[in-house]
């Protein structure tokens, strides 16, 4: 089984090598390219999937050496339960995206270079695999190097636009700041351990010094953080992500941005060992700033993309609930509650990246066929898109966490952990921080729920607002295939949580010496009682009751009888512009939480007559506060500094060899000090 592994994730990464390679031959034929590439992806993620699931079922990992350079620097391929549980996710937003990017790509055609776009994703997914996959820091930092600029020149596509350029530019920037962090943190390791490689990381790193494995501690935690997109480090996600192709932006949000997670359990978990107690609790107080902040900022965008990638934020932030709640089990010694607490945040990697990936092929089907992201130019959609209205819809409801979705099971297993905090953890600070944690993971799903209620009521539902939305027509077969995907995606993650159990509990026996079953998921009795909260047979009995409800009221009213007529206006005509539109959704909560945003308002009224104006026109623009107020004054105060040191630039020849050899005397004492 080990070798027939092995043979299909070689397998897999031959497609995605030779997808890249034939695109790039044929960019002068679009749509072989198109084809070609796309199909390579499909098998490629086939492979993946099929390798990855065979490596969870039986627990066996592999390992594959590519490439023997000399004998201190090798390139292999180490696929553990770990590996293998975040390339199953890889894999299968490879096999919907690539069906749903057969139809999308062709609106490049005659346009752009589609060889080039179609083999960037290729190489896209193979940097992903490879940054989750390879056994040593060397070989992490130049595959997470090559997934960060294959990314940006992708994000970069339509780079004739100006707004395009200045977010792959900013991305870019933040990028590799959290790249150096990540750097720094692996040359840390490799100063105390002397080698470069996992292993020789998780078997002496846990035996540092506790200020030393702090500072490992909180750079990985701004590294990977970034990546994540965690606030206030997110300032790149709402940019990118409405910037690069709605395929593109389907993989970013729902698989690149998790290898930061990955990054975060590899380190914490294999390489650091026993944690402090305040690593969780930092871990956990980011998770709420950014679930809750990130929702806050998304519901005040028009713009469905930007709105879905301030919701990655959103749910970054729910899977760092997580992680900071299964460090807190595991300093406090607790493994079942740690188990089930690190069970939630992987299930939810998983909800998240098919959800998030539905939501954005959705935007990207929208976008196809109306040419505009702003749900304010939109709305009767429904009637004409009515495939595409219903698979978003079923993405909103699992971003809402409803039931029988996926986003509700792996929602409730994070509030159980959060609730488990307060009951099980004796300090009472923590039963402060659980209960206050799992009460701003409820008012994030309240904010999450009206704002789907507000992007799929205004896109989809009432009148067209412009002719672009009176004119949309239905996407491509192969769009709403793989859009399918997904949608059967969180229907059968969402009524088999035992199916993901069956996949992490590898993952939980090495950490915490621990496995869940199926209902594990659904209870867990709380500390010193015997009583446990059970999701299922709650839910029986009330679905059973609104059975009965329903039937006796039918019984008891009779049939009813509709009749269906124009909406009364008052005696006037109904226009679209009498619609509510999102700024009227999303008015409330701006004036409530004023504080956060930066708002501009324009009123613009024409006519002589105040009070009997022709036309009033009210514009409102608001802006995440954070981004406003902190950023800028980061680069007031860079762009003060570089004037200063300026002065240092005097053209004097001896100066300059004078600061050289400062420095090298300072790297000397330096160097001697170790």
């Amino acid at each position: 089984m080990e070798d027939f592994a092995s043979h299909l994730f070689v397998l897999s990464l031959l497609f995605f090598v030779v997808g890249a390679f034939v695109a790039l031959c044929l960019s002068r034929h679009a749509k072989w390219a198109n084809i070609f590439a796309h199909s390579s992806a499909l098998l490629g993620g086939g492979f993946g999937g099929a390798a990855a699931w065979l490596i969870l079922s039986t627990k066996q990992p592999i390992s594959i050496t590519a490439w023997t350079i000399v004998s201190s620097a090798v390139l292999r391929f180490e696929v553990d339960m770990l590996s293998a549980y975040f390339l199953l996710v890889i894999s299968v937003l490879a096999v919907a995206v690539s069906i749903y990017s057969i139809g999308y790509v062709t609106k490049y055609y005659d346009k752009k270079p589609v060889g080039l776009l179609s083999s960037g994703i290729n190489l896209f997914l193979l940097s992903m695999i490879a940054v989750i996959t390879v056994d040593n820091s060397v070989s992490f930092i130049i595959a997470w190097e090559l997934m960060s600029l294959i990314s940006f020149f992708l994000v970069m596509f339509e780079h004739e636009k100006a707004e395009i350029r200045k977010a792959g530019y900013i991305y870019i920037v933040m990028t590799h700041f959290g790249t150096a962090f990540i750097i720094l943190s692996f040359l840390t390791l490799f100063l105390f351990t002397g080698h470069f490689n996992f292993q020789s990381f998780a078997q002496t790193a846990g035996h540092l010094p506790p200020s030393v494995k702090n500072t490992i501690f909180l750079m990985s935690l701004v590294g990977f953080g970034t990546k994540a997109g965690m606030l206030p480090l997110h300032v790149w996600l709402p940019r990118a992500h409405p910037a690069a192709p709605s395929h593109v932006s389907a993989l970013m949000s729902a698989v690149m941005i998790k290898t930061a997670v990955y990054g975060l359990l590899r380190i914490n978990y294999d390489f650091l060992g026993e944690s402090p107690t305040w690593w969780g609790a930092v871990v956990l107080g980011v998770g709420v700033i950014s679930a809750l902040f990130g929702i806050l900022f998304g519901i005040a965008e028009n713009d469905v993309k930007r709105f879905l990638a301030f919701s990655s934020a959103e749910n970054i932030g729910i899977i760092f609930m997580g992680l900071g709640a299964s460090l807190l089990f595991r300093s406090y010694h607790e493994p079942l509650l740690g188990a089930l607490a690190i069970t939630a945040l992987l299930y939810h990697v998983l909800n998240h990246a098919i959800f998030k990936g539905l939501l954005f092929m959705g935007a990207g089907s929208v976008l196809y066929a109306t040419h505009t992201k702003n749900i304010n130019e939109l709305g009767g959609l429904i009637r004409r898109m009515p495939w595409t209205a219903v698979l978003f819809l079923i993405g909103g409801m699992s971003l809402v966490a409803l039931p029988p979705f996926n986003g509700f099971m792996s929602e409730w297993a994070t509030f159980q952990s959060l609730l488990h905090l307060s009951f099980a953890l004796d300090h009472p600070i923590w039963k402060t921080v659980g209960g206050l944690a799992a009460a701003a993971l409820g008012l994030t799903g309240a904010f999450v729920a009206g704002s789907v209620v507000k992007y799929f009521g205004t896109a989809f539902l009432a009148l067209p607002r412009t002719s672009c939305a009176a004119s949309a027509k239905e996407v491509p077969l192969s769009m709403r295939l793989g859009m399918t995907i997904l949608a059967l995606g969180t229907l059968v993650f969402g009524v088999w949580p035992g199916l993901v159990l069956s996949m992490t509990n590898g993952i939980t026996e090495s950490y915490f010496r621990e496995s869940l079953t199926g209902q594990a998921i659904l209870s867990i009795p709380f500390q010193h009682s015997p009583e446990s909260i059970s999701l299922g047979g709650v839910g029986a009995i009330l679905l059973l009751l609104l059975i009965l409800i329903i039937a006796s009221l039918r019984a008891w009213v009779g049939k009813s009888y509709n009749q269906v007529d124009e909406t009364w206006n008052c005696g006037t005509t109904l226009v679209p512009s009498m619609e509510y539109t999102g700024t009227s959704y999303s008015h409330p909560v701006l004036l409530i939480f004023k504080r956060l945003y930066t708002i501009e308002q324009h009123i613009d009224i024409q006519g002589n007559d105040t009070y009997s104006a022709k036309r009033i026109r009210y514009r409102l623009k608001a802006e995440s506060g954070i981004e406003m107020k902190l950023y800028r004054s980061l680069i007031h105060g860079a762009i003060w500094l570089a004037k200063r040191l300026r002065t240092i630039q005097s053209g004097n020849l001896q100066s300059y060899l004078a600061y050289m050899i400062i420095t090298l005397i300072v790297l000397l004492f330096w160097i001697r000090s170790f």
